[in-house]
C-alpha cells in the first residue's frame, strides 16, 4: 500500500517537531514553526494531536517572558514520562542496562557482572529478557511504557540480520539476538556496534551536527570506528563496515583479540598496551587481559613522569594509530577525524608519534583540510548514544500509529 503524500509529509513534520523539542527543550509554537520552516497552522495542528495523545505537555510562560510586553507565549515540551527506552551495553564480563526517558535523559542505570564468555545463546537471551521484564515493571509508573530497545555490542554485528557476528565478550558466533527480544516485547529492537552508538551521541551535539563527513575513532579496551558519509552512518552491505581496529598494521605482527595478527587494535587498545607493559613496569595487580582504569592510569602516569619504557610503548601505539588514520584520510577524505573513548587519557603521549606517522605516510595534499581532534570521555557515551538511536526508532513508531489511539506500547 502506497502512503499518501500528505500523510508522509505530516509524518516528516511531526518527527521534526519532536526532535526539535528533544534537542532544545520547551518552545513556543511560533518559535517551533520558525525553527522548522513550517506554518503556524501546521504546528498548531500537529501539536494539538500530540497534546491529545499525551506525547507533549503545555507549560506556563516563564518568569522571563512575564516581564516583557505583550501576551506571554505558552510553551510546549515533550512529556518525559510519555514513554521510555531501554538500552543494553554488552561488553566483556559486564552487561549494563540503562533507561532513557522520552526527552532523552538518563533515568536509570544498572550494571551486572556476568561471565560473558561462558554464556550460551539461550542463557544470554534469557538474561536479557529477565532484566528487561524487571525494568519494565519497576519503572512503568515513573517513566512510562517501553517504546524501543537498543543493544550496543563490542565487536562485529549485523544490524540487518539482528545478530552478533563476533565479539570479544562472547564465545558465540552469529547469534540472532534481536528476533527473540522483538517477539517478546513487541516493540522496535535494534542492534548496533558500540562505536556507532558513541558516534550517535557525539553527532547529537550542536558542534558536530553539521559535519557531513566524520570519522569517530574509539580507543579503549578495543579500537572501533564509526563513519558518517554525507551526514549518514556508513554501515556497509551487512552492517560491519568501519572495523578500523581490525585493519592491518603489519603481517604476522602482535596478536589481536580477534585471533589474527597485526591488527591496529593489537598495538593501540588497552589490553595491548598493558600486555606490553605489565611484565616490565611496576603496575597495580589485576587481570592483565582486561586491565582496569586504575591500571591504565598508572601506566599513563609512568609515561608522564618520563619512564622510558612506558614512553616507548605509547610512542609505538601512536605510530600505529597515525598510520591507520593516514589510510582513513587517503580513502575517505573526511572533514574531521575525532578520537574519543577512555583511551584518550593517553592522547598526549600518543600525539607526537601519531602526527609524525601521518606526515610520513601522506603527501600534504592527501592530509588536506581534515581536522584531527579529541572528544573528552568524562562519562561512557555508548549508552547515551544508544538512547538517541532507540528514541529515533520510538519516534517513527509513535507517529505512524493511528492518531485516534493513545499510546499502545509494550
Amino acid at each position: 500500500m502506497i502512503t499518501p503524500v500528505t500523510d508522509s509529509i505530516r509524518t516528516d513534520n511531526t518527527l521534526a517537531l519532536i526532535r526539535s523539542l528533544r534537542a532544545h527543550g520547551a518552545m513556543a509554537r511560533v518559535d517551533l514553526a520558525a525553527a522548522n520552516q513550517l506554518s503556524s497552522a501546521t504546528v498548531t495542528s500537529i501539536s494539538g494531536d500530540l497534546l491529545e495523545r499525551g506525547i507533549i505537555v503545555e507549560r506556563p510562560p516563564s518568569a522571563q517572558q512575564l516581564g516583557h510586553r505583550g501576551r506571554p507565549k505558552t510553551l510546549i515540551a515533550l512529556d518525559p514520562d510519555a514513554a521510555c527506552v531501554i538500552t543494553i551495553k554488552l561488553s566483556i564480563n559486564e552487561v549494563r542496562f540503562t533507561v532513557g526517558n522520552f526527552c532523552g535523559e538518563l533515568h536509570h542505570s544498572d550494571t551486572q557482572a556476568v561471565d560473558t564468555l561462558a554464556l550460551t545463546a539461550e542463557a544470554l537471551i534469557e538474561l536479557l529478557v529477565r532484566h528487561i521484564d524487571g525494568l519494565s515493571q519497576r519503572l512503568a509508573a515513573t517513566c512510562g511504557p517501553v517504546a524501543s530497545i537498543c543493544l550496543a555490542v563490542q565487536g562485529i554485528v549485523s544490524p540487518v540480520r539482528g545478530s552478533i557476528v563476533w565479539s570479544p565478550a562472547f564465545a558465540l558466533r552469529n547469534v540472532d539476538i534481536v528476533s527473540p527480544l522483538r517477539a517478546r516485547f513487541a516493540c522496535p529492537v535494534q542492534l548496533e556496534n558500540d562505536a556507532n552508538c558513541i558516534s550517535a551521541a557525539i553527532t547529537s551535539h550542536p558542534d558536530y551536527m553539521a559535519i557531513p563527513n566524520l570519522a569517530v575513532i574509539m580507543l579503549g579496551y578495543g579500537v572501533g570506528m564509526a563513519m558518517l558519509i554525507d551526514g549518514k552512518p556508513y554501515l556497509g552491505a551487512h552492517g560491519s563496515s568501519a572495523e578500523f581496529g581490525h585493519t592491518k598494521y603489519e603481517a604476522n605482527g602482535a596478536l589481536c583479540a580477534c585471533g589474527k595478527r597485526g591488527c591496529i587494535e593489537a598495538y593501540v587498545s588497552d589490553y595491548a598496551l598493558y600486555r606490553d607493559a605489565h611484565t616490565l613496569l611496576p603496575l597495580p595487580a589485576g587481570d592483565s587481559a582486561h586491565p582496569s582504569e586504575e591500571q591504565m592510569q598508572a601506566l599513563v602516569r609512568l609515561a608522564e613522569n618520563g619512564n622510558p619504557v612506558a614512553k616507548q610503548i605509547f610512542a609505538k601505539a601512536g605510530h600505529v594509530l597515525g598510520t591507520g588514520i593516514a589510510n582513513v584520510l587517503a580513502l575517505f577524505n573526511p572533514d574531521q577525524v575525532l578520537i574519543t573513548g577512555s583511551g584518550v587519557r593517553a592522547y598526549h603521549q600518543l600525539a607526537p608519534s601519531l602526527d609524525q606517522a601521518l606526515n610520513d605516510a601522506l603527501v600534504e595534499e592527501l592530509i588536506g583540510q581534515t581536522r584531527l581532534a579529541t572528544y573528552g570521555w568524562d562519562h561512557d557515551m555508548t549508552c547515551m548514544g544508544a538512547i538517541q538511536l532507540a528514541l529515533k526508532a520510538a519516534d517513527h513508531r509513535l507517529v505512524q500509529l493511528d492518531r485516534s489511539k493513545a499510546l499502545p506500547l509494550a
